[in-house]
């Protein structure tokens, strides 16, 4: 027989992977039989709404109970949070859940999450052009850095004198102020 814990998982998970396989056919059917019976209309509107609700069980509404026992539960059966990332359970659940979440970032196109990896100073550096010009943007976007990491290497180089600063991007157009361009010295 499954404890509370294991079906507050379990029902989360499948709200999540298919929301309709936990519907409530004796509830909606309850539910409706009221609706037939009442004649206040505030009653019925207010019946009405609980019958979509059942038909249409929202993940949202297992999330409490998820989060209530889903940390104990994955310490209890070695169950990490990367698999629950993988199932689908969001970040923020799984933090409220009280789990330790590593910084995700989703992709552009919303697809998969991505843990976002460190990058050494000596990686940004190995990152800047040998020649040509280059902004903090361009040298994040090839390095992978932060552009505090990519400020705080450019501004190191600048100063050792490896570095100099051309000025803003006489390309630039758009809102906002234009990129500082640097080059190789």
């Amino acid at each position: 027989m499954p404890t509370k814990a294991d079906q507050a998982v379990r029902d989360y998970l499948t709200a999540l992977k298919d929301p309709k396989s936990i519907k409530d056919d004796d509830k909606v059917s309850q539910l409706t039989d009221d609706l037939k019976k009442a004649d206040d209309p505030v009653e019925r509107v207010k019946l009405r709404q609980q019958i979509m609700d059942a038909e249409n069980p929202s993940p949202e509404q297992y999330a409490d109970e998820f989060t209530v026992h889903a940390r104990s539960w994955a310490e209890k059966t070695g169950i990490g949070v990367r698999a629950f990332l993988k199932e689908g359970v969001p970040p923020k659940v799984l933090r409220k859940a009280g789990f330790r979440v590593p910084r995700e970032e989703v992709a552009a196109d919303g697809g998969q999450r991505r843990t976002r990896t460190r990058v050494s100073t000596e990686e940004v550096r190995a990152a800047i052009p040998k020649s040509g010009e280059f902004t903090i943007k361009t040298l994040q976007e090839a390095s992978g850095a932060s552009p505090a990491v990519v400020r705080r290497v450019v501004q190191e180089e600048v100063d050792a004198g490896n570095v100099t600063e051309k000025g803003s991007d006489p390309a630039h157009r758009g809102p906002g102020r234009a990129p500082t361009v640097y080059a190789k010295a």
